[in-house]
């Protein structure tokens, strides 16, 4: 009875396969490309989704035409090859369709509902304490029962009166949290085991709710304190690492270094600089200290960090130092916001849930048994029990009870021979990643169950879900039309050798027109242009930037305090300013030593060196005694003098149009006839020109004049390889074309197209 059932179900699946393709022959066609039929739906649903996606517009419908014929045959013609016959194709499409599938081996509902869970449970922030007991996840029944009966018991005095913090001190097995009386602080949303958050948000202050168990163990929580949440902030720190062994002295040191950073952010140094200089985290130290993440209260360190974070309103504020394990921080606000609306969170909130394991459980345990009712399973009771009886006795192979029928699926039977099967490879499995733990029997037939449940619906997913299957179809043609692109015109347009062939022959396509090499500037005065002329003659350019002398001992080299901040000041602008180029210039009184301003020169080029400045943007100059700036102030005279210069004229605009815009623009580049108007009004010859062009003084230096002339290989290889691709596409279509003739249905193509 059974195997006539299981063939009636065979036939029906089969008759609503034929179904689908006699319809599929029976409506009309849409494209014929040699065998392979487009019916005007498969044509009409594939430029329904483009238009929606806006990846093809309204009014480009015949280019949209031409290119869904040029992928039909390139995916014909793979398929033609045996392309999607091999085992990378196919491991590719298998990997693609897992993917496509997960969404559909959820318990949506479920799912949809622990969502709006957290994002309800984010709108409050919760404090809580626990009394922890250890139980390993395996553990045996007696240990399970030793470890209840003391957290039960430890409940119970509590609720007699005896303080939480107190027998949390005493006994609680948790060693972050014992010591302060088992204050966890706030807790985040999604980052516990969804039992025990779930104690602590369902509960009202001051309660403590029954002990729960998790693979851990059992927790007894105590519901501290409520509030509304405070939102998210992202932060940037600067780090003073201070080593578990730290002596007294180191640690003295730490704290001796932070103040000293705090000083200087407290003098409006730069925060991104002290950061790069002083912070300990390598990871954050050359971007200014951001972190990656944002962060809430539950998710910070400890409570005092929370309150002091959340303090700081303005973007930029930063606080005062404050001790974590890891040592000294100080935190700058980088963003805050508040709680996000539900729509942007449930994408955050949707992945959270499906990697959390305690959740993830319950939204598996509710999909195995709603697919249990729909694929019909029905489970034998007694063979079962037959299994459970012989699950651990030596067996030859043969025994009886091994082909027995444990349970079906839609008919579908399961062995006990099947069952044990999947024990051993799971066993095997968790063997090789040390995670191998005691299951009892039981445990290991509810994973057998759950396991070919899902296997049954995922092989099934094309047959209950059309879109499912429309999906794996795109991604079963667009790796096809890829590699097929790949193979013959990308790869092909890659060899070096017809690249030049393709060049030679098409020589005439690659031509540089008249062109010149010149400095054009322009500005909206006489006097501007007088005064910015020198400064543009040659990079790299001067800059009017300020920066005071340095001021030493006589016959010293030795750095100041006041030295040092001018040097980090120095750094800092040298940082920023990545086109800049700076001057040093050492100087000495008539009644020093010889030598001392090239040290003081020396020594700075070398702090600057050591601080990641490059060696080539840094200028040393010794004027020694000649360049005296005071006779009656000696102390004057022993100094080092900085200079900046770029090699961006932009730096140059800038200053020039900070008071008032527009009045300079400059550049030096490559122009042809059109690029600019100045330039295209200047006679095309090498040297200097000045005249107006309305109302603005132009000033022309052009250095270089070229005449038309063909572009070398290396000089067109960019436009050549694109030329080329384009060639080698045009000849494939071309040839598929003969290959596959092409038939359209042009009522049924305009119908749907318009």
């Amino acid at each position: 009875m059974t195997h006539i059932i299981r063939f009636i179900y065979i036939v029906t699946v089969c008759f609503l396969l034929c179904s689908h393709a006699i319809n599929a022959q029976t409506e009309p066609y849409a494209i014929k490309i040699g065998n392979r039929v487009i019916t005007s739906t498969e044509l009409s649903q594939t430029y329904r989704r483009l238009l929606q996606s806006d990846s093809v517009k309204k009014d480009k419908s015949k280019e949209f035409l031409d290119n869904y014929v040029n992928y039909q045959l390139m995916v014909c013609a793979a398929q033609r090859m045996g392309n999607d016959t091999t085992k990378a194709f196919r491991e590719e499409i298998n990997s693609y369709r897992k993917e496509l599938a997960t969404p559909y081996l959820v318990d949506k509902i479920i799912l949809d509902k622990l969502i709006q869970e957290a994002y309800e449970r984010m709108r409050e922030e919760v404090r809580v304490a626990q009394i922890f007991i250890p139980v390993s996840k395996n553990a045996s029944p007696a240990d399970t029962i030793v470890a209840f009966d003391e957290i039960r018991t430890f409940r119970l005095r509590i609720l007699k009166g005896e303080f939480f913090e107190q027998i949390a001190k005493n006994y609680s097995q948790d060693m972050k949290t014992a010591e302060k009386g088992g204050d966890m602080g706030f807790i985040a949303v999604l980052d516990n085991n969804y039992a025990f958050e779930s104690a602590a948000y369902n509960n009202s202050k001051g309660d403590v709710p029954f002990p729960i168990r998790t693979d851990k163990g059992y927790h007894l929580i105590k519901v501290l304190e409520k509030r509304s949440s405070r939102g998210k902030v992202k932060l940037a720190h600067i780090l003073v690492s201070i080593a578990p062994n730290a002596s007294p002295e180191m640690i003295a040191d730490a704290k001796k270094k932070i103040d000293e950073v705090y000083g200087y952010l407290k003098e409006n140094e730069p925060f991104e600089g002290v950061c790069k200089i002083y912070s300990s985290d390598t990871k954050t130290k050359d971007n200014g200290g951001v972190l990656s993440r944002w962060y809430e209260a539950g998710t910070l360190i400890d409570d005092k960090m929370a309150t002091a974070v959340f303090a700081l309103n303005n973007k930029g504020e930063y606080t005062v130092p404050i001790q974590t394990a890891l040592g000294w921080h100080i935190f700058r606000l980088v963003d805050k916001k508040p709680l996000l609306k539900f729509e942007e969170l449930a994408p955050f909130i949707r992945q959270k849930i499906t990697s959390d394991a305690s959740r993830s459980m319950i939204i598996k345990g509710n999909l195995v048994k709603r697919l249990k009712k729909d694929n019909n399973f029905q489970e034998s009771v007694s063979v079962k029990q037959e299994a459970f009886n012989n699950f651990y006795k030596d067996r030859i192979g043969n025994e009886d009870y091994l082909v027995k029928t444990i349970f079906t699926i839609n008919q579908t039977p399961c062995t006990v021979r099947e069952f044990y099967n999947f024990v051993t490879k799971m066993q095997r499995q968790l063997a090789k990643i040390g995670a191998l733990n005691d299951k009892s029997e039981r445990d290991w037939y509810s994973l057998f169950v759950e396991d070919r449940n899902l296997r049954y619906e995922e092989s099934n997913l094309e047959v209950k879900y059309p879109e499912f299957r429309a999906d794996v179809q795109d991604y079963h043609d667009g790796i096809l039309q890829k590699d097929f692109l790949n193979q013959n015109v990308l790869e092909k347009s890659l060899d070096s050798l017809s690249q030049i062939s393709f060049f030679n022959q098409n020589t005439q396509n690659y031509q540089y027109t008249n062109r010149i090499m010149a400095k054009v500037v322009s500005t909206d005065r006489r006097e501007t242009m007088e005064q910015v002329k020198p400064i543009l003659a040659k990079a790299p350019y001067p800059l009017n930037r300020p920066f005071s002398q340095i001021y030493f001992e006589k016959d010293k080299a030795d750095f100041s305090v006041d030295t040092q901040k001018m040097l980090y000041n120095l750094m800092v602008i040298m940082i920023n300013k990545r086109d800049y180029t700076v001057e040093i210039t050492g100087n000495s009184d008539p009644e020093e030593s010889e030598t001392v301003s090239s040290q003081r020169a020396r020594k700075i080029v070398n702090y600057l060196i050591n601080k990641g400045i490059s060696p080539m943007r840094i200028i040393e100059k010794d004027d020694g005694k000649y360049k005296p700036v005071s006779k009656t102030e000696r102390s004057k005279n022993m100094r080092v003098g900085v200079k900046f210069f770029s090699n961006s004229m932009e730096d140059v605009v800038k200053r020039f149009n900070t008071l008032k815009p527009g009045s300079l623009t400059a550049e030096e580049r490559f122009f042809k006839k059109g690029d600019n108007e100045y330039v295209d009004g200047a006679t095309w010859a090498v040297g200097e020109s000045n005249y107006e062009v309305k109302g603005r003084k132009v000033w022309i230096n052009i250095q270089e004049v070229e005449e038309p002339r063909p572009k070398t290989f290396k000089e067109a290889r960019g436009q050549v390889i694109k030329d080329y691709q384009i060639g080698l596409f045009d000849n494939l279509i071309n040839d598929l074309k003969t290959k596959y003739p092409i038939e359209i249905n042009q009522e049924e193509v305009n119908r749907i197209l318009n």
